[in-house]
C-alpha cells in the first residue's frame, strides 16, 4: 500500500501517500496504521525518519498516538491549522486589506448560499446571536461586541451548509477574530458607526430569513466595502 520515498522530502512525501491513500478510501479515518518497522520499510526510509514526519503530522492533527492501540489515523481538526495559518500570514506580510478581500470573496457567496439552504435552527442562531450583541452593544462592552461579531459572521459561512466554505473560515479565524477587534477598537470614538455595522448585520438577517440571496450578497458586499471605507482603506467612489 505504501510506497518507497525517493526525491521529495520524507514529510512531504510521507504526508502525500496518506492524502492520496485516504483520498482513494484506502485509508480510513479511525484505522490502525502499521507499526513504525514496517512503515519505515515499506517506504524506505530511517525510524528517525518518520518519527519526524509523524511528529508535523501529529501536530496538523492528522495521525494520533494512542496507547496501546498505535497510530491512529484521525479527522483534522481545522483549530489545528489557525495558529499555523496566522504565522505564514504574518511572515509573508499579509496585510489588514489583503484580509478584507478575502473575506469579501468568501462571505459574499456564502451569504448567498445561505439565503437558499440555511434552516429555522440556523435562522434562530444567527438572530440568538445578533440580540447578545444588541444587549452589548448597549452596555458598551466592546470585547463582548467583537465576540458577537465574529460569532455571527462565522454562522453565516457555517448556515451554508458548504463543508469547505467552513474549513476555510475556520483556518483563517484567528486573522478575522483579530480583524474584527481592531477595527471596533479604530472605530470605538464613533458610536455611531458601530451603530450602523449592527443595523446592516440585521438587514443581514433579514434577507437571509427571507430567503433573498442576492439581495443578502448586496448587503454583505456593502457592509465589508463600509468597514473598509472607514478605516481609510478604500476610498469610497
Amino acid at each position: 500500500m505504501f510506497k518507497e520515498i525517493r526525491k521529495k522530502k520524507k514529510f512531504e512525501e510521507v504526508l502525500d501517500q496518506i492524502k492520496s491513500l485516504l483520498l482513494t478510501k484506502k485509508l480510513k479515518i479511525g484505522q490502525k496504521l502499521p507499526n513504525e518497522i514496517e512503515l519505515s520499510e515499506s517506504m524506505g526510509i530511517s525510524r528517525s525518519s518518520l518519527r519526524e514526519a509523524f511528529k508535523v503530522l501529529s501536530v496538523l492533527g492528522i495521525i494520533e498516538g494512542r496507547s496501546g492501540e498505535g497510530t491512529i489515523i484521525t479527522q483534522a481538526n481545522p483549530e489545528n491549522l489557525k495558529s499555523i495559518m496566522s504565522l505564514v500570514a504574518v511572515s509573508r506580510g499579509l496585510d489588514t486589506q489583503e484580509l478584507f478581500e478575502v473575506r469579501t470573496i468568501l462571505e459574499k457567496e456564502a451569504v448567498k448560499l445561505t439565503a437558499t439552504r440555511r434552516t429555522e435552527n440556523d435562522l434562530q442562531e444567527i438572530q440568538d446571536i445578533l440580540v447578545e450583541m444588541d444587549k452589548h452593544y448597549l452596555s458598551e462592552d466592546d470585547e463582548a461586541q467583537s465576540y458577537y461579531d465574529f460569532l455571527f459572521h462565522q454562522s453565516i459561512v457555517k448556515a451554508s451548509q458548504n463543508k469547505m466554505l467552513l474549513i476555510l473560515m475556520e483556518v483563517i479565524s484567528d486573522l478575522l477574530g483579530e480583524q474584527i477587534q481592531t477595527t471596533r477598537r479604530e472605530l470605538a470614538t464613533s458610536p455611531e458607526v458601530l451603530k450602523r455595522f449592527q443595523e446592516e448585520h440585521w438587514s443581514i438577517y433579514r434577507a437571509i430569513k427571507h430567503k433573498a440571496p442576492e439581495q443578502a450578497k448586496e448587503i454583505m458586499s456593502a457592509h465589508l466595502t463600509y468597514a473598509q471605507m472607514e478605516l481609510g482603506l478604500v476610498k469610497e467612489e
